[in-house]
């Protein structure tokens, strides 16, 4: 195929790149490839991205992104062991379409100086916890004395979002166990 005289966009180059990661990995991504699978130019990759670093940081925020898209609404009535199952069922659907990413990603970034794409997966997991805590506090079935001093409710929710990424980077398949441990400690159920 010929090389596209019509410009492409900075979007569809992203899009290229997930394209790779979903196909092929993180470790795919270079210039020459992505030029190859937007029929463009090498050098007209340059005019949305300095270098293969920049296109592979914008790749991995792009990526993030679209793992936890959620943008399908949450009903904001659910109780918190409900809000913690959507929240586990989102990012898993998110993480599928990138096998490999969510847990090769997860352990390299954290060692690197890849700030940009770090704060981005950091601010979609304040968002979490942001939307864990106003659930929690919705949830009229937690027992008044859930969170004494020695165990704060940011603690248990740092815990509960910490227990849903460690299953989804073991691709468990539900949080079942986690939300039986939920239940046991806000609701006081056996």
């Amino acid at each position: 195929m010929g090389i596209n005289t019509i410009v492409t966009s900075k979007e569809e180059i992203l899009q290229a790149c997930r394209e790779i990661v979903s196909e092929e990995g993180l470790q795919a991504v270079n210039m020459r490839a992505v030029a190859k699978r937007c029929h463009v130019a090498l050098g007209s990759l340059y005019n949305y991205f300095s270098n293969k670093d920049d296109l592979v940081l914008e790749t991995i925020e792009s990526v993030w992104q679209d793992i936890f898209r959620m943008d399908h609404s949450c009903d904001t009535a659910l109780s918190f062991p409900d809000y913690v199952a959507w929240i586990f069922a989102s990012i898993r659907s998110g993480a599928k379409e990138y096998p490999n990413f969510f847990t090769a990603h997860s352990l390299s970034f954290a060692s690197s100086g890849r700030s940009r794409a770090k704060n981005t997966m950091e601010s979609y997991l304040a968002h979490m916890k942001t939307g864990m805590k106003e659930t929690l506090e919705r949830d009229p079935a937690v027992r008044p004395d859930s969170f004494p001093e020695s165990f704060p409710e940011s603690d248990f929710i740092d815990f509960v979002l910490t227990s849903v990424i460690v299953l989804l980077l073991q691709r468990q398949q539900d949080c079942r166990v986690l939300l039986e441990m939920v239940r046991r400690t806000i609701y006081g159920e056996p």
